[in-house]
């Protein structure tokens, strides 16, 4: 599979509710990218930076999707909390 099929195969996994199709697109995004590194000769490609940018799009997308998604998760968990009457879920925010 190529690099640019499964970064959309992973954008539409995020989009859907399908757990199994998710964590299938992921493997098959780090066997293509492992793959990817082996090969030699591919940044002669003359068609390589085009190719370059409709992925890191989709990378983009797909980064998006996940930000979205953890802070509807982290939205979710703080509303749980509140109606439980207990305090606010702290989680890990990625700042430094």
């Amino acid at each position: 599979m190529k690099l640019e099929e499964c970064q959309e195969a992973l954008v539409h996994a995020l989009d859907g509710d399908d757990i199994d199709a998710l964590e299938q697109s992921i493997e098959a995004l780090r066997h293509t990218v492992e793959a990817a590194r082996g090969v030699g000769g591919w940044h002669d490609e003359p068609d390589l930076r085009d190719r370059a940018v409709r992925i890191q799009s989709l990378a983009q997308a797909a980064m998006m999707r996940v930000n979205f998604l953890t802070d509807l998760t982290r939205q979710r968990l703080e509303t749980l909390s509140a109606l439980r009457g207990r305090p606010a879920v702290h989680h890990y925010s990625g700042k430094r």
